[in-house]
């Protein structure tokens, strides 16, 4: 079944309904998926720079919170 056709076919259905609650939780259903198509898209040069820290993670290149914290202070001296 096509897009449009699926679209017609709830249409009908939803027409049909008339119990408030599942009509309520229709629009709750849509309301969330609505939510879901407005997230944030990355940037390839955004991807490429998470797929490069989870290998970092993978490659055992990480720091304490405490080294973190000190580099992070030397720098800011800078």
């Amino acid at each position: 079944m096509s897009i449009p056709e699926l679209k017609l076919e709830i249409i009908k259905k939803v027409i049909s309904i008339s119990d408030g609650l599942i009509l309520e939780e229709i629009i709750r259903l849509i309301n969330q998926e609505s939510a879901l198509a407005n997230t944030y898209q990355l940037t390839d040069e955004e991807q490429v720079a998470l797929k490069e820290g989870l290998q970092d993670v993978e490659d055992g290149n990480l720091y304490s919170s405490e080294s973190a914290e000190k580099m992070l202070e030397e720098w800011l001296k800078k």
